[in-house]
């Protein structure tokens, strides 16, 4: 109730009051996007009462994707992730409060920065480069390609990474080691990524079911994503986890909560940036997640540095598969977290001058050693190009838990000692030189009759 003050035609003043009913509209204002590069970007905006904040976005104006916030709030911030480099993105921004007012948007564009083109000069022949044989010829050219989106298949007990080779055998001794000396004391480089946090909750009874509390997930410092068929959640850091859960018929309820079940979820790790004697490397992990239900630190670490053990135990794995260990980049180490039975596949970054010099990038592999169940594998990685500093992409897959990786250069064996004499490693090779013989003395005795 307002008062008021009424004038006669005298000049009295006469007083009363006045009731003025009605909702004030709900208006989003400020409406901004900052912080864009070729995958990320951050939308901002400020309400005239306390609402939620969702944003939608797309190639088009149908947009197909949504991220939606639950806190009540006049100030508005969103993190769009995982989005595709060098492309324009429509986008609106809706706000709603508890009187069911609604603030919607105009459609609004931004464009994602453009990925460069990368291009290492090819060696020369005969031009003093080093590694076997010269210069290979090699030439890296090509933009870094953005890891493509998972597909909804189960990967309980396959693969991440399909098809992968089948794993190489490998065999002897002695290796020539460019920076990885016993008792180097130059410290690894490690970083721990918290994954979840209370309010998210998956697979907790074996039932595939997941709930995410959305104020808890912004109190996390978590982005939510909602999809029509998953739901991504990157939990911020430095650097930070990316979790990706599969459904169809996941619900968003009240915008304060999302639930349904879930078919399989999977986790992604922002890579590990370190700096060695060899140049700047990185490494990442990509694996099932099982199971969360509450706050798990993955550590990770990078080194270029190897006891006496594990280089001892590099050299038995290649020589054991009639490979010759040629040299160690650096090795990678995942722990703290339980993924034991479920495939971990791992990404690793090298200067492409290190792969020229040992061999180039088909003698490169990855050798995995548990070292819970001590089991060992060696890996033939996939190539994945060039990434943006001109770094080579190496990824591979380990059939067993996660754990020590190393990234490792080989050299094909030709013979195999064995006491005084020199055999030749493949048998057909030795079993025609035998036939060769017996046929010789065959003709040769049987001139000797004639």
């Amino acid at each position: 109730m307002a008062p008021i003050f009424l004038s006669g035609s005298a000049g009295a003043l006469t007083y009363g009051k006045m009731a003025i009913s009605g909702n004030v509209p709900l208006v989003a204002y400020n409406l901004s996007v900052s912080g864009i590069d070729k995958n990320n970007a951050t939308v901002t905006w400020m309400t005239n009462g306390n609402a939620d904040s969702t944003v939608e976005y797309g190639a088009t104006t149908s947009y197909g994707s949504l991220i939606i916030n639950g806190v009540m709030t006049e100030s508005h911030t969103i993190y769009l992730i995982n989005l595709t480099p060098g492309t324009v993105y429509h986008y609106k921004v809706i706000s709603g409060d508890f009187a069911g007012n609604r603030a919607v948007s105009p459609d609004s564009t931004f464009t994602t920065t453009a990925i460069p083109v990368t291009v290492t000069p090819t060696a020369q022949s005969g031009g003093g480069g080093s590694g076997r044989g010269g210069g290979n010829g090699n030439s890296g050219l090509g933009p870094e390609s953005p890891q493509a989106a998972p597909q909804q298949a189960n990967p309980f007990g396959q693969s991440l990474l399909a098809p992968l080779e089948q794993l190489l055998q490998a065999g002897p001794p002695e290796s020539l080691f460019s920076a990885n000396n016993p008792g180097n004391t130059a410290p690894a480089v490690s970083e721990s990524y918290p994954m979840g946090f209370l309010g998210l909750i998956y697979n907790a009874n074996d039932e595939g079911t997941l709930s995410i509390n959305m104020a808890a997930a912004q109190a996390a410092g978590a982005t939510i994503t909602v999809y029509t068929d998953h739901v991504t959640v990157y939990q911020h850091h430095s650097p930070g986890v990316l979790m990706t859960f599969w459904g169809t018929n996941l619900r968003v309820t009240n915008g304060t909560t999302i639930t349904g079940p879930v078919s399989w979820a999977e986790f992604v790790t922002d890579p590990l940036n370190a700096t060695l004697e060899i140049g700047n490397v990185s490494s990442s992990v990509h694996a099932v997640l099982p199971r969360l239900i509450q706050r798990i630190d993955l550590n990770l670490s990078i080194s270029e540095n190897l006891s006496t053990d594990t280089l001892n135990q590099f050299q038995d794995i290649t020589s054991r598969n009639n490979l010759q260990l040629d040299a160690v980049a650096y090795t990678f180490d995942v722990q703290n977290v339980n993924l034991t039975t479920v495939p971990v596949n791992v990404t690793f970054t090298i200067p492409t001058s290190w792969v020229n010099e040992h061999g180039g990038k088909d003698a490169v592999r990855i050798i995995h050693i548990s070292k819970e169940t001590g089991k060992q594998e060696l890996i033939d990685p996939v190539y994945g190009g060039i990434d943006a500093p001109g770094n080579m992409i190496f990824r591979g897959d380990a059939h067993n838990d996660a754990s020590l990786f190393g990234l490792v250069t080989v050299a094909q064996n030709t013979y195999l000692n064995s006491g005084m004499f020199v055999w030749p490693l493949h048998m057909e090779v030795l079993i025609g030189g035998i036939a060769l013989l017996v046929v010789i003395a065959y003709f040769g005795w049987w001139k000797r009759r004639v």
